[in-house]
């Protein structure tokens, strides 16, 4: 004891023990740490993509009132222009070509997450119809009613689902089936319709692996294809005629074998830019397609219901000597011309050079662009000098076709194994 008092106290001795965390303790926190960090960015990115579905389904009801109005006031040309576009969106609107009943707010660019909040937030009763599967069109009834399926089927009319429709015929839906008892033959309701499945009644059917959706049933998902006049793959696919062999001037160049490819979207007009091509004339079942041989090009339109433009359909007229061509509109089987307005003499030469700086007219010019066919100079001011496929023989020649030549302001004639831009109709 006595050493003891001449020593360190004895609080002071224990006070100089190692005390903490160990090294594994420290690691065990952070850890932790880590994973209540990433929980809290994933709960945090759910919330914003909900918010951000939210705020899309917000724009688009604001538009369709506005558009309901339009449509009550028998206004054709339907617009959204007055509404601000929020940041990294872009609103449109287009008339339903599969219902006059019906139109659609489009919104370009929506991401997949995005998306899919979208279709959650979307119930039977609300005053959006349907939800395409890439959010890309948002389908409202013309007069934003929201009858609900039990309501229709319970006055004795026909409900097609992919469209949210009640219809007094059974020839409502996308796919020509309204409401039946159970899915087609080969399907399931597991899936989620959409691109490869059907929207039969109240079930989503989806066929089962390894088949497609064709027609009324369900097939065996085809590997190769033959045709372009018809859809053979299945829905959500076409055939892509790659690497096909050059054979000029035969029949033989119709014998080909493609592959069923998968169809991917493709960046379609921004609002400002269909206005321009359908002022011009085109439809608003317009669709840019990618570039590619003629045959895959057409099989790329067959597959969404629609078809490559006719060379007669752009409205070009021949500038000739005689009088017997003269002024006439170029059609299918014939050959080159420049594509000039009805009743004028559109310049010859030089329109890429002399008309043009890229998509933008010429300063003085705009009188001389103006003697070209309305549908000519719209494409050039929307995409360049690009090419387009008709879906027109060219000079009676089956290997060769027309296309819309926008780097020298005339139709012209190209092998179909070429790469050109597609254009549906």
């Amino acid at each position: 004891e006595h050493a003891i008092s001449y020593g360190l106290p004895r609080a002071h001795a224990l006070a100089m023990t190692e005390v903490g965390r160990s090294m594994v303790e420290m690691l065990g926190v952070l850890a932790i740490m880590g994973i209540v960090g990433m929980v809290g960015v994933k709960m945090y990115t759910s919330a914003m993509n909900k918010h951000r579905a939210n705020e899309l389904i917000y724009e688009a009801q604001k538009r369709a009132t506005m558009v309901a109005m339009q449509i009550t006031a028998g206004q054709e040309n339907l617009s959204v222009a007055n509404f601000t576009n929020p940041t990294g969106y872009t609103f449109g609107v287009e008339k339903n070509p599969q219902n006059a009943n019906q139109f659609n707010i489009t919104i370009n660019a929506v991401d997949s997450d995005v998306c899919t909040q979208m279709k959650t937030a979307i119930g039977n009763g609300s005053v959006v119809r349907h939800i395409d599967d890439n959010c890309m069109e948002l389908t409202f009834n013309n007069d934003l009613s929201r009858i609900t399926e039990a309501q229709c089927t319970g006055s004795g009319k026909y409900w097609c689902h992919a469209t949210g429709y009640c219809s007094d015929t059974n020839d409502c839906c996308l796919s020509g089936n309204c409401t039946i008892d159970s899915c087609p033959t080969g399907t399931s309701t597991t899936g989620t319709g959409g691109s490869t499945g059907i929207f039969v009644g109240t079930s989503e059917c989806k066929c089962a692996s390894g088949k497609v959706y064709l027609g009324t049933e369900c097939i065996t998902k085809p590997t190769t294809c033959s045709s372009w006049t018809t859809n053979e793959c299945g829905k959500g696919y076409y055939c892509n005629f790659a690497n096909v062999e050059k054979t000029n001037g035969s029949e033989s160049c119709y014998n080909i074998t493609g592959t069923c490819a998968t169809i991917t979207a493709q960046t379609q007009p921004t609002l400002a830019q269909k206005a321009i091509l359908q002022q011009a004339g085109f439809k608003s079942t317009f669709l840019k397609g990618p570039a590619n041989n003629w045959w895959s090009g057409a099989s790329w339109c067959v597959a969404q219901g629609k078809h490559l433009i006719d060379v007669s359909q752009m409205d070009c007229h021949r500038k000739t000597t005689d009088p017997a061509t003269n002024n006439t509109v170029v059609q299918a089987d014939e050959t080159w011309a420049h594509c000039c307005k009805d009743g004028q003499a559109c310049q010859q030469t030089s329109w890429n050079t002399s008309l043009w700086n890229g998509k933008n007219i010429l300063a003085g010019k705009e009188a001389e662009v103006a003697k070209f066919a309305d549908k000519m100079v719209a494409l050039r001011k929307v995409y360049g000098a690009k090419n387009f496929w008709m879906a027109s023989p060219y000079a009676q020649n089956s290997c060769y076709a027309f296309y819309a030549n926008e780097g020298n302001g005339r139709m012209d004639g190209y092998l179909r194994d070429g790469n050109l831009t597609v254009l549906c109709e």
